[in-house]
């Protein structure tokens, strides 16, 4: 397993930084919360949300210092490079999404939908 190695004297924004570099494909948005993966153990995820009145997550390091963790900083690079689709609400990358055609009768033209949704809807 490859694990991530960042300098002890980083931030948590680096840490985080490096973490979405190295296991940005464990990085997933299910059920409204990201789940986010330990910095050297795939394994074990860490349930992040990231909402209007700041940030959680269910590490030791946020618990304690209250402070916007690694988990949180690459969630949020996560959120920022992913889009939702139109169909289940899940969040994928812009080359996985499928833009709605304009004569669709059950979505907005603009809409994207993952490839899943748009085979279910006959938009693809």
């Amino acid at each position: 397993m490859d694990t991530t190695t960042v300098p002890a004297k980083t931030t948590r924004l680096q840490r985080g930084i490096a973490l979405y570099r190295d296991h940005a494909d464990g990085i997933r948005f299910e059920r409204g919360v990201w789940l986010v993966p330990f910095l050297s153990e795939e394994t074990t995820v860490y349930e992040v949300r990231l909402g209007t009145r700041g940030a959680s997550c269910e590490c030791r390091d946020h618990g304690y210092r209250h402070v916007d963790c690694l988990h949180i900083h690459a969630a949020t690079i996560a959120k920022a490079k992913t889009r939702e689709c139109a169909g289940c609400s899940g969040r994928f990358r812009g080359r996985d999404l499928v833009e709605v055609a304009p004569d669709s009768l059950t979505f907005f033209e603009g809409d994207e939908l993952c490839r899943p949704c748009a085979r279910a809807h006959d938009e693809l």
